[in-house]
């Protein structure tokens, strides 16, 4: 049953001092069911009989998993709204949706009930709640961590990832996680390439004062077209999807009709599309190894808008900026900003739209590195947590 928070699927009692981890329940942990937030789903499992192979290392290192995380059902939905075990509730305004599709992991760790939490990341699902959420999301290279014993979406974009509160937390969660996770420092000026058109110029603004404060180098470019990378990834994500899920459907009505929506155009994508698809992503990450001969690390917005409230959520496409980053394998880090910005320049970025008079939703800043860089994103967080860049809920 879900938590009051509807945060959790199930919970864990347990005590002691080593990190606590909430777990998305895509991911399956021996003796319990894995629902991937679907009744249907659940009516069909089994009681897994080991760990997912990304848990090891969490249960080698003594971390202790506090519960099953909820999320957007069959992890397919950028908003976090489950309407089968209710929607996690967005700590920093209740009106807001959490993001998704790991919005439990995300709230889990906003509200202090874990230290860092796993989640899966197929076209923004760790780096969108982190958004929604004022944490930090670490989308984590195509293959870095193992997806077995993970239920799968779209295979050639899955990814595990954490979230965290923090920079330290979040370095600690790769250090458990990832056997080849090695601490890096930035001994030299960041070389930043900004996105300028990913996002409208309030947004720029606001990123280029952040990563003045840490005396980056910016270069600014509008020649990489997200949206157009973001169509070609969203004809591999639908059709993967269809055929991920496509058993479920001779009972669709046990599914939210938003997600059969979406299996269904991924029925309607064919074969040459798909295969033209995989021709843009080879050229996509051509031109990206290209930019990163002479930067270090792409930066733009994580949600390039306000985050949508709950009444308001269908149709916003919260992946815009994530998605394109899924298709290229890289490794992309959401991070929530605390900077001092007036009301006036809030309007139409970070937020509440029809909100709560509240906390206004931190800007969030996507940082892209080339592939297998996980430990470059953590140091520029780290950088900017010393100059008390990173938001922390209070």
């Amino acid at each position: 049953m879900a938590s009051e928070s509807n945060w959790a699927i199930e919970e864990y009692p347990g005590s002691g001092d080593s990190p606590r981890v909430a777990v998305k329940d895509l991911i399956d942990i021996a003796g319990t069911k894995t629902s991937a937030g679907s009744r249907l789903l659940l009516s069909r499992a089994e009681p897994a009989r080991e760990d997912a192979r990304c848990l090891h290392r969490i249960r080698e290192r003594g971390a202790r998993i506090v519960g099953k995380a909820n999320l957007h059902e069959l992890a397919f939905g950028s908003t976090g709204i489950n309407h089968w075990w209710g929607t996690p509730v967005n700590p920093i305004d209740p009106s807001l949706v959490p993001g998704g599709s790991s919005s439990g992991s995300a709230v889990a760790v906003a509200l202090g009930l874990a230290d860092f939490a796993l989640g899966t990341d197929t076209g923004g699902s760790v780096r969108i709640p982190a958004a929604a959420c004022g944490l930090l999301g670490l989308k984590t290279t195509w293959g870095r961590i193992s997806n077995v014993g993970v239920y799968p979406l779209a295979p050639s974009l899955d990814t595990v990832g954490p979230l965290a509160g923090s920079a330290g937390a979040l370095e600690e969660s790769m250090q458990i996680i990832d056997a080849g996770y090695a601490p890096e420092r930035l001994d030299a000026p960041l070389r930043v390439a900004l996105l300028v058109n990913a996002q409208a110029e309030t947004f720029n603004e606001v990123i280029r004062l952040a990563l003045s404060r840490i005396g980056a180098v910016v270069t600014e470019f509008s020649d990489i077209d997200l949206a157009k990378v973001h169509h070609s990834a969203n004809q591999v994500i639908t059709a993967e999807a269809f055929r991920s899920d496509s058993h479920l459907l001779s009972e669709s009505h046990r599914i939210d009709p938003m997600v059969v929506q979406r299996l269904l155009s991924g029925e309607a994508v064919a074969d040459h599309a798909y295969r033209q698809a995989l021709e843009d992503r080879h050229a996509f990450q051509n031109l990206l190894e290209e930019r990163f001969e002479d930067y270090d690390v792409l930066a733009m917005a994580t949600v390039p808008f306000a985050i949508p409230t709950l009444s308001k959520a269908i149709g916003a496409s919260l992946n815009r900026n994530t998605l394109p980053f899924n298709f290229a394998g890289n490794p992309g880090l959401a991070l929530p900003l605390a900077l001092a910005i007036s009301d006036e320049a809030l309007q139409g970025m970070g937020s509440p739209q029809g909100g709560s008079a509240g906390t206004p939703v931190p800007v969030s800043l996507q940082l892209v590195a080339p592939w297998n860089a996980e430990a470059r994103l953590v140091a520029v967080a780290k950088e900017m947590a010393g100059k008390d860049l990173i938001f922390t809920h209070r």
